[in-house]
């Protein structure tokens, strides 16, 4: 799952429950199919090359847990496999990556979104993130976030292993 690709980005725990006030209780909604989009981050934006995400297998499925009083969601939660290869095109140098996991997202008033994710994560952070340092990352294990409209992510807590492709591919 990736933040800005939620794509999938891809993500409550019991005190974040209460982040959404305005949600409804309700029956959680039958699983959808959700799909990650291919990408491509220009050379210069996350890494100093040009990174093409090519996705290789997506089985990922959404549901909604609560919604607000207009009907739209404050709470789903994401999971299934996924697996991208993710390619330096200046080398042609490759890495597939198993982004399998499930996420809790959290969809607040002002445009925040706040995901708690158990499993795999890949964040492309752009040049100009105030929080978070460039790169084409991958996260494992348990993973807290904020997006921020117009930002990109902050990671707010993170246990587990952190790859940055940008030095893998380079």
């Amino acid at each position: 799952m990736r933040v800005q690709r939620l794509f999938s980005v891809v993500l409550a725990v019991g005190a974040l429950a209460t982040a959404a006030p305005a949600a409804q209780a309700c029956a959680p909604s039958p699983w959808q199919p959700y799909r990650t989009s291919p990408f491509v981050d220009e050379a210069g934006t996350t890494c100093a090359f040009e990174v093409k995400g090519d996705i290789v297998v997506d089985q990922e499925r959404i549901r909604t847990l609560a919604t607000g009083p207009n009907g739209a969601p404050t709470e789903q939660e994401i999971t299934g496999p996924l697996t991208i290869r993710f390619t330096n095109t200046a080398s042609g140098a490759s890495v597939t990556r198993d982004l399998a996991g499930t996420g809790w997202l959290y969809y607040h008033s002002d445009g925040t979104q706040t995901w708690v994710v158990s499993g795999h994560i890949s964040l492309g952070i752009h040049v100009g993130n105030p929080y978070e340092s460039p790169g084409e990352w991958v996260y494992d294990g348990r993973t807290v976030l904020e997006t921020h409209p117009g930002v990109g992510p902050q990671v707010l807590s993170h246990q587990g292993a952190t790859e940055n492709l940008c030095t893998v591919l380079g």
